[in-house]
């Protein structure tokens, strides 16, 4: 028996569903193949660990443990905020951006030369556009 089919046989050789013959195979190739064998010992693993995990049984009090808690934090008042909180947050967080917006505003008009604001260049005022060939004269020649 070579690897490839004892690797493919070794899930039904661990579960006991070959038959008697194959059975034998699979047995002497481990026995000869230490790839294969350990690759059987991890599989073992496996299903070791799979089946301790089927058998964990959940508890059913959690739930109400953590509700319990829950009540208890609101009864002391640590989910209850401020009446002003509702209010003050948003506002603080709108003058914030208000000021940044603001601020940014100021900022780009400082790069801004102060002389030259209304002045255009020679060469812009010369064009005349109007004499321009259009793309679409160009694009029927």
């Amino acid at each position: 028996m070579n690897c490839q089919l004892c690797q493919e046989n070794l899930d039904a050789y661990l579960g006991g569903g070959l038959p008697a013959g194959m059975m034998t195979q699979v047995e002497s190739h481990l026995k000869t193949c230490d790839s294969c064998k350990r690759l059987s010992e991890i599989q073992l693993l496996a299903n070791r660990v799979i089946r301790v995990e089927k058998e964990t049984e959940v508890d059913p009090f959690l739930v109400t443990r953590v509700l319990a808690n829950i009540e208890r934090l609101d009864a002391a008042g640590f989910g209850n905020a401020p009446l002003g909180a509702g209010i003050l947050r948003p506002a603080l967080i709108t003058l914030s951006l208000a000021a940044a917006v603001l601020f940014g505003i100021m900022l780009g008009n400082l790069s801004r030369p102060a002389g030259n604001a209304g002045k255009i260049p020679l060469e812009l005022a010369l064009i005349n556009d109007a004499s321009l060939e259009s793309v679409d004269i160009l694009s029927l020649e």
